[in-house]
């Protein structure tokens, strides 16, 4: 089980890793030297990186799923999504709907999927077979397209695309190997994706796949034309994104500092964007931690958050996309408030009722908090209700505030309060998009603040 990792949470999570039968394959310089292991060239089967907003990481390869219940075991608070992309099916068109450019396709099981108007040459009429294959997937439903992509182990096929060699792979001189190796195998109309697996791994086993995946070309034309029903023709790609909480990044902390010298909120800070700040902490030898804590404090506290700044609110949703508010700071002490002026026309989470014009939230939540208070008032002041959502301990940094949402939520109306969304959790429970723990936990929140006995959390 060999493992590439790169990232800011590389130490932490070699550590672990190394302890539990993994292999570093292609280790950075630092790590060498922090774990001295011997200089390791061998190409890796799985790969760890940061996530784009730092506050967690992506894990794709042969051994994913592994790593994925390693971090399961060791982290109590972290969400995991699996994207499963690239999947490639015989659709049947169920309906077409001109006016908006899309068709609607019955992809087999129950399952539907788009497919853009304006992409597709072929016969629009009800029933008609078509190949298509998953590009994304929009709150479960699949978008798709006709642009076959086939996917390997260090390579994606794009046909009809261009060639192309992973950010992730610096060395000009491993680049311009890879982009010969592509001119050198005859791709038939196939752009080329060098994934950063490609690294390393000899001609002969690179230019062996290419040729394989070029062939599966024929074999997925020769299975779509033997069904009659509609169905999945060929696998895609897994991928895991991992989003760590508070609570999580204290730990790899922790596991961090018995390797190197270690900052209270290491993770915390460079997930924040604050690498350089942390990095010159680190680097100042024998000064007391308590007297560094202080003076990183002190820089944050400068930068914000203050009254009248614009701030977010991130509620990382397990399993989709991101819900991100925007207002105006008010207060700023032991909570911070928010307020945001709400978009007429929607409807108030979990209250009810329409948003009028005028309609604003305030919210309120203090660093480290299981919750995070929205109350909703109408443009003269007059209260409509109170909404309280239930999270991970929230992070609060300079510009944005973050957490991992837990679904479940506390709603207030008439001076009554009922808990809401409790099969929301149990759809992220049972998927394992969180762990069981974590979501009994939100549950015992809920009914805390729903008795009264947790509005000081």
């Amino acid at each position: 089980m060999k493992v590439k990792v790169r990232g800011i949470y590389t130490t932490a999570l070699t550590k672990i890793l190394t302890e539990n039968g993994f292999e570093l394959a292609n280790p950075s310089k630092i790590i060498n030297e922090r774990f001295n292991i011997t200089e390791n060239k061998e190409p890796a089967d799985t790969l760890v990186y940061d996530k784009e907003d730092l506050n967690g990481i992506t894990i794709s390869g042969t051994y994913a799923e592994k790593i994925v219940e390693l971090l399961n075991k060791n982290f109590f608070d972290i969400s995991v999504r699996k994207n499963e992309t690239g999947m490639i099916y015989c659709g049947k068109i169920k309906r077409i709907e001109t006016k908006y450019k899309k068709i609607w396709m019955d992809l087999g099981n129950g399952e539907e999927g788009i497919l853009s108007l304006q992409n597709y040459w072929g016969f629009l009429r009800d029933g008609e077979k078509v190949l298509v294959q998953v590009k994304n997937s929009i709150r479960g439903l699949k978008i798709l397209s006709t642009q076959l992509r086939i996917f390997g182990e260090n390579m994606i096929l794009i046909k009809d695309g261009f060639t192309k060699v992973s950010d992730y792979i610096s060395s000009k001189k491993e680049r311009d190997r890879l982009r010969k190796l592509s001119s050198s195998v005859k791709l038939e109309g196939w752009g080329v994706l060098w994934k950063s697996l490609a690294e390393g791994k000899s001609d002969e086993e690179l230019i062996s796949e290419l040729n394989s995946l070029v062939a599966q070309e024929s074999e997925i034309k020769e299975s779509f034309g033997q069904m009659t029903d509609p169905g999945v023709v060929k696998e895609g790609l897994k991928v895991y994104f991992v989003d760590f909480g508070s609570m999580a990044k204290q730990a790899l902390d922790q596991i961090r500092k018995n390797v190197i010298t270690t900052v209270v909120g290491h993770h915390f800070l460079k997930a924040g964007g604050y690498t350089i700040l942390t990095d010159f902490a680190e680097s100042l030898d024998g000064i007391d931690n308590d007297i560094v804590k202080r003076k990183i404090n002190k820089v944050l506290q400068n930068e914000g958050p203050q009254p009248g700044q614009r701030y977010r609110i991130i509620h990382k949703k397990p399993g989709t996309k991101d819900v991100v508010f925007n207002g105006i700071i008010k207060e700023v002490g032991d909570s911070i408030t928010v307020k945001r002026l709400l978009h007429s026309g929607g409807r108030l989470d979990g209250i009810g009722g329409s948003i009028d014009e005028g309609d604003y939230a305030i919210t309120t939540f203090k660093p480290g908090s299981w919750k995070t208070t929205h109350k909703y008032f109408n443009k003269d002041g007059y209260p409509k209700g109170v909404y309280i959502n239930i999270n991970t301990p929230i992070e609060v940094y300079p510009s944005f505030a973050r957490n991992i949402d837990l679904e479940v939520d506390v709603v207030e109306k008439d001076d009554k309060r009922e808990i809401v969304d409790v099969e929301k959790l149990e759809m992220v429970r049972s998927a394992g998009i969180i762990k069981s723990e974590l979501a009994d936990k939100a549950l015992q929140i809920a009914n805390e603040i729903l008795k009264g006995e947790s509005d000081e959390r």
